[in-house]
């Protein structure tokens, strides 16, 4: 992989954990929202980001997930809802936590991971493990054909 400018956070992160933003089965919009805010200014209202077929990812939710997840169940986004945690996202050490809006601060309290963390939150996270196998299989033809390659070569 390689850096390429003007690429977000969010499209790198998604990429790299095989999360499509979007879905033509599972969300037509995305939103894209911060988890920081400024304690004179007043807070996001999450009810906006309850609709069906919208992915919202959050950027550095970490320090606030728990409240964060309990104002979008507070809102009426299902508990159910499938959500992505990208750990360090796009680098060598990346890591991966997925739940539901229903356990998912608490496995991110057990986990006590430390970097910048992105959260990715609707149905587009089901897509992840054919995404990630589908890219894996490629990878790994890939590799094959390469090694193959290399040995009629030298043969």
């Amino acid at each position: 992989f390689q850096v390429v400018p003007g690429i977000t956070a969010a499209n790198g992160c998604a990429a790299y954990a095989g999360i499509p933003l979007t879905h033509r089965d599972a969300a037509q919009s995305v939103c894209f929202v911060t988890g920081h805010r400024q304690l004179e200014r007043p807070g996001i209202d999450w009810s906006q980001f309850t609709r069906p077929g919208q992915t919202l990812v959050i950027y550095m939710a970490g320090r606030r997930l728990g409240e964060i997840v309990g104002e979008l169940l507070a809102s009426g986004r299902a508990a159910a809802t499938p959500i992505a945690l990208v750990i360090r996202g796009t680098l060598p050490d990346q890591r991966l936590i997925v739940g539901t809006l229903a356990d998912i601060a608490a496995a991110w309290a057990q986990a006590r991971e430390a970097g910048p963390m992105l959260a990715i939150i609707g149905e587009v996270v089901k897509h992840r493990s054919r995404l990630a196998d589908d890219a894996s299989d490629q990878s790994q033809d890939t590799t094959r054909s390469a090694l193959a390659a290399s040995v009629t070569s030298s043969s």
